[in-house]
């Protein structure tokens, strides 16, 4: 297993070497309400990248 201190070191690299609108091109932002039909288009392939739930 990877040091706690490397695993922190390569979360900075990526928070601070990425384009700021990286993680909003490369990601999906949905409710809750809607993972149900998400679940089913990442099944099938028909999502590509992140898929992030909100719940709350």
């Amino acid at each position: 297993m990877t040091p706690p201190a490397r695993r922190a070191e390569a979360w900075k690299r990526l928070v601070n070497g990425l384009p700021d609108g990286f993680y909003a091109q490369a990601a999906t932002e949905i409710d809750l309400s809607d993972a149900p039909k998400f679940a089913d288009a990442i099944i099938n392939n028909q999502v590509q990248g992140r898929t992030l739930v909100k719940i709350k």
